[in-house]
């Protein structure tokens, strides 16, 4: 009787540690990548979300041409998100 009732206690103790241990994942703190901030920032530009100039900036680009930050833009376009 005594054994069955410490193996009571350690399930319950067990099942209750397993429900409140997080995942490692979510711990992980969310790092965007360079690459990844590019992409944001053409996408935006595209979507008429951010003005030319303060994608230029952003991206930092030696032109202030809006062709050439299409140019640029271009690569992200169709590239898959991978976050």
């Amino acid at each position: 009787m005594k054994h069955f009732l410490s193996l009571v206690v350690f399930a319950v103790f067990i099942s209750g540690c397993t429900k409140n241990t997080s995942r490692v994942s979510s711990l992980k703190p969310n790092v965007i990548s360079e690459t990844q901030r590019q992409r944001n920032l053409c996408l935006d530009w595209y979507a008429y979300r951010i003005e030319t100039a303060k994608a230029i900036s952003d991206l930092n680009l030696k032109t202030e041409k809006e062709s050439d930050l299409m140019v640029y833009c271009e690569f992200f376009k169709n590239v898959a998100d991978t976050n």
